[in-house]
C-alpha cells in the first residue's frame, strides 16, 4: 500500500514577496489594461485604482504602496502635482509616470517633482512596464528609451556652476549678468519664473496667480525669448547656472 505524501511534501512553495501597486488614471480602459498587465506578473499585487491626483495622494497615505503607476494629465490634480504632494508626505514613495506626451518639458517636470519612472504610451511593452516597476521599487529609475537622448542632450547643454568665489563689485562696473537678466523681465514674468523654478506646472501657476493657463503659457514664451532659453529645463536650472534669483 502506498503511503500518502508527507505534510512537508504537500506544502506549497512560498509565494514571492508581493510588489504592492496602485494605478491612477482618469481613463477607465487604460486603468483596466494596466491592471490586467501588471497582475500577470508573479509577485505583483494591485491594491487599488484611482482616477485623479487627489485619489493618488489619498491612496498613497492610506495604503503605502511600493510603487504608484500614474497618468500625467488628469482632472483635479495632475500627475506632477500629485507626485509632489506624495513625495512631501512619503519621501520613500516610488512613482512611475505614464503619458502620451513626449515633450522634454513634461519629462523634466515629472523628474523634478520626484518621479523615478517615465513611460510614453505606445513606446513601451509589457516587459518594459514590468521592468520600470521593478527598477523604481528597487531604488533605480527607468524612462522610455526614445527619450533618453533628449534627456542627455538637456543635461549636456547645461553649464556646470562655477565654484569660484564671487568677484566683489566695483563702483562704475557693469552689473553682473544675473542682474541684467533680471531687469529684462516684468514683475509678472519674474513671479512666473520663480514658480517654474519651484517645479510648478502651468496649471498650478495659473491657480497660484489667479490667471488663465493660456496667459501663463504666453508669459513663459516671453521669458524664453528674453532669456534665450529653449525649454523649461533651462528655465528651471537658470538659478544654478547664472546665480539667478527671481
Amino acid at each position: 500500500m502506498s503511503q500518502s505524501p508527507s505534510a512537508e511534501a504537500q506544502t506549497s512553495p512560498p509565494r514571492p514577496v508581493n510588489t504592492r501597486i496602485i494605478i491612477i488614471d482618469d481613463n477607465f480602459v487604460m486603468r483596466s489594461g494596466l491592471r490586467s498587465a501588471l497582475e500577470l506578473e508573479p509577485g505583483f499585487e494591485v491594491l487599488a485604482e484611482g482616477e485623479n491626483g487627489l485619489d493618488a495622494v489619498r491612496l498613497s497615505q492610506e495604503l503605502a504602496p511600493d510603487v504608484i503607476v500614474m497618468d500625467f494629465r488628469m482632472p483635479k490634480l495632475d500627475g506632477v502635482g500629485a507626485t509632489r504632494q506624495i513625495i512631501a508626505g512619503r519621501p520613500e514613495a516610488k512613482i512611475v509616470i505614464t503619458t502620451w506626451n513626449e515633450e522634454p518639458q513634461t519629462l523634466v517636470e515629472a523628474i523634478i517633482a520626484g518621479a523615478k519612472g517615465y513611460l510614453v504610451h505606445g513606446r513601451f511593452s509589457l516587459p518594459e512596464l514590468v521592468a520600470a516597476v521593478r527598477a523604481v521599487r528597487d531604488g533605480g529609475a527607468l524612462i522610455t528609451p526614445s527619450l533618453a537622448p533628449v534627456l542627455l542632450d538637456l543635461v549636456k547643454n547645461q553649464t556646470v556652476p562655477s565654484t569660484a568665489p564671487a568677484k566683489p563689485e566695483t563702483p562704475g562696473e557693469p552689473a553682473p549678468k544675473d542682474v541684467m537678466t533680471e531687469n529684462l523681465l516684468t514683475r509678472r514674468e519674474r513671479d512666473i519664473l520663480e514658480l517654474v523654478q519651484q517645479g510648478k506646472s502651468n496649471r498650478e501657476i495659473a491657480e497660484a496667480l489667479i490667471i488663465e493657463e493660456k496667459t501663463v503659457k504666453n508669459h513663459i514664451n516671453s521669458i524664453y525669448s528674453k532669456l534665450h532659453l529653449r525649454n523649461r529645463y533651462e528655465a528651471i536650472t537658470l538659478r544654478s547656472r547664472r546665480g539667478h534669483t527671481a
